[in-house]
């Protein structure tokens, strides 16, 4: 099912841009993605960064393996952030899009990836928003849940980063999920209605500068505290 969903998600181009472009200032030479999944955001890292990938699933690591076999850049890494260590850490910059709230123990993994973070590094963070928007999609791909922007800036806070930005984005995309999951109750984004937005949005990239009460996702960028400690320490 997760899949099925990542499959779709990938063909938005314009979608998937946008997203790390909320990420590009903030990235340094060495990047890990955490949660690679099919490679959607390591491709587009790999362009510029030295990129590790993670990835717990072992298909979905296999996949990855086969797809960057030629990449000098590129290192898959197949399991959890416990197994960063001590070899691959420290990074300049991790990006955690859409992973965060499948992971039952979310606080223990941020953890782990601030002791994977050079001093001052940063963490760039997508997750899901709201919990009343919670419905059939997210029980498809297997979400524990959605998160407020409070419930972020607090589990940054308690894994020992600063939050520098912690807001909701994408408010179209929010009204769109709640109609398909939470009316309609689809197993999947459907695909011609993502192709759509696709296609809007370059129109619809102006709304990143709006704070708004609400989103289809909460976006945050943090940074460890200069004195931290790295994982290899």
């Amino acid at each position: 099912m997760q899949a099925e969903m990542l499959r779709r998600m990938d063909l938005a181009h314009n979608y998937n841009a946008w997203l790390l472009g909320r990420a590009r200032a903030f990235l340094g030479p060495r990047v890990l993605d955490a949660g690679a999944g099919s490679g959607t955001f390591t491709d587009l890292l790999a362009r510029d960064h030295e990129v590790v990938a993670l990835e717990q699933d072992r298909e979905f690591a296999a996949l990855l393996r086969h797809r960057y076999q030629n990449y000098s850049n590129v290192a898959v890494v197949e399991g959890d952030a416990t197994e960063l260590y001590p070899d691959l850490a420290p990074f300049d910059a991790i990006i955690c899009f859409n992973v965060l709230e499948h992971v039952p123990d979310d606080a223990a993994m941020l953890m782990r990836l601030r002791l994977a973070l050079n001093p001052g590094g940063s963490v760039l963070l997508l997750t899901p928003a709201h919990p009343r928007l919670y419905g059939s999609m997210d029980r498809t791909v297997g979400h524990v849940r959605r998160y407020t922007t409070r419930d972020i800036d607090s589990l940054l806070r308690d894994a020992g980063l600063i939050p520098i930005d912690v807001r909701y984005v994408n408010p179209l995309g929010a009204v769109g999920w709640f109609v398909s999951s939470r009316v309609v109750r689809r197993s999947y984004v459907p695909t011609r209605p993502l192709r759509l937005y696709d296609r809007l949005v370059p129109i619809l990239r102006p709304l990143d500068r709006l704070r708004l009460p609400f989103g289809l996702s909460v976006w945050a960028r943090a940074s460890a505290p200069s004195t931290s400690r790295t994982a290899s320490s």
